[in-house]
């Protein structure tokens, strides 16, 4: 069978595994009960905390490409419809201006949510906020006041690319983060002062009904290091700034911030310093840990590709056939079936694909995480394999745990409480599969 080009372009186009879904975008697919939820969702939560309280400072992660983002939005469409108050939401994607494989700090969050919020204040306000800068020009003064060394005029040259700069410019940036830390609570006194000032115009904004802000802070999920010698220094930004710097997270408003995953099984108290639990958006199931397929999930995924192309086309007439080995192959993690089926779409070995094809790119992607395996954490994956625990005997077990979150080698899961399992492509490993065959006294556990 021919697949003309142009569909094939939208099919690639529409499988983009890096690329958000709003609230309304017709491919969304309810994935809820396929992730194992019994009872509210993570955004029922996260609604039903902004609706009850006055102000609130929740935190909510997943894996990268499992819908975090997606969700968000629906967030965002349902408070935006809210009946109880009108309320506005200020969409926050902190990933535009860090740099994600930086350390970060508390000045770096509280400038850029003080920036976002009065320039969305001032387009409440019906005026453009490149031309009346606000906070962005009270920031500019802050720093003439330090002893920060710059050329005379060069602050002000930077105009409104200064938040870009401070995210590419490390020289400039660390300059500029020694300036505010040697004035740390002046600083800190004025972000919040400016977003105070921001809540207030939002809601007395002509045209606006607001009566309850909500600040999404999206983006610091993604923090992580290029090289495993700059985990410590990314590790160390982020327990400072949600442990430390916890009180200073809290704004004049309700917010949500996204935070890295591992972060959870370092720090387990996070939930007695925010309001609630940290909320974790887990895989979609597809298999019992047993390793038995759940159909339900399986369902689910196939109507997530159904949305995107035309299985029939690509995956013939019976879709299941060539797609339930992707589905079981990727463990239900949404961005690598994406990516396997692209990678299909580009292959260039005819439609509809054969099972040799997807056996192609199956071997290809274990390969990839073959190579971020080290020797070193196998003893690791193999008690999660067998136990479908979070390891806790101690601190080292723990930190290659979060080594092996970090790589997506071991997927969260939930069926009414969490329950962990190995990445598929990690259970594929000969070293794995070696080490699983031995005989052990210590059998699967979860539900």
């Amino acid at each position: 069978m021919t697949v003309p080009r142009e569909d094939l372009k939208r099919f690639y186009a529409a499988c983009d595994p890096n690329k958000s879904l709003s609230g309304t975008d017709e491919r969304y697919v309810p994935l809820d009960r396929a992730r194992g939820s019994i009872g509210p969702s993570c955004v029922d939560l996260l609604e039903q905390t902004v609706l009850i309280a006055e102000e609130s400072c929740q935190l909510f992660t997943g894996f990268p490409g499992t819908g975090k983002t997606t969700e968000l939005r629906r967030l965002h469409q349902r408070l935006d419809e809210a009946k109880d108050l009108p309320t506005h939401v200020v969409y926050v994607d902190l990933e535009e201006y860090i740099d994600i494989f930086s350390p970060i700090s508390i000045t770096d969050v509280l400038r850029i949510l003080a920036y976002c919020m009065d320039r969305e204040a001032t387009r409440m306000e019906g005026d453009d906020p490149d031309k009346k800068p606000g906070y962005l020009q009270r920031f500019i003064e802050f720093l003439e006041r330090t002893e920060i060394k710059l050329p005379k005029g060069e602050v002000e040259a930077f105009g409104a690319k200064l938040m870009l700069e401070l995210k590419n410019n490390p020289d400039f940036s660390q300059r500029v983060e020694k300036a505010l830390s040697g004035r740390f609570q002046l600083f800190v006194d004025e972000a919040k002062q400016s977003m105070t000032r921001s809540v207030l115009r939002l809601k007395s904004a002509r045209g606006s009904q607001a009566q309850r802000i909500v600040v999404i802070a999206d983006g610091l999920e993604k923090l992580r290091p290029r090289k495993e010698q700059e985990r410590e220094a990314i590790t160390a930004g982020v327990e400072l700034l949600f442990s430390t710097h916890a009180p200073l997270l809290r704004l004049p408003c309700h917010v949500i911030y996204t935070f890295p995953l591992w972060l959870r099984y370092r720090r387990p108290d996070l939930g007695a310093t925010y309001d609630g639990e940290p909320l974790v958006l887990p895989m979609v199931k597809v298999t019992k840990p047993g390793g038995e397929p759940v159909r339900e999930g399986i369902a689910c995924l196939t109507e997530v590709v159904g949305k995107r192309l035309d299985l029939a086309s690509i995956f013939g007439a019976e879709p299941s056939r060539a797609l339930d080995p992707i589905l079981l192959a990727t463990g239900g993690y949404p961005r690598d079936l994406l990516r396997v089926v692209r990678n299909l779409l580009t292959s260039g070995g005819g439609f509809p694909v054969t099972p040799e094809q997807v056996e192609r790119q199956i071997d290809r992607l274990a390969q990839d995480y073959a190579m971020a395996l080290y020797g070193d954490e196998i003893d690791v994956l193999v008690g999660v394999a067998k136990t479908n625990a979070v390891p806790l005997d101690n601190d080292g077990e723990v930190a290659r745990f979060i080594r092996l979150l970090d790589r997506w080698l071991v997927l969260a899961y939930r069926n009414g409480k969490e329950w962990y399992d190995l990445h598929p492509m990690a259970r594929r490993d000969p070293r794995v599969r070696a080490r699983l065959a031995k005989p052990s006294s210590t059998a699967p556990s979860g539900s």
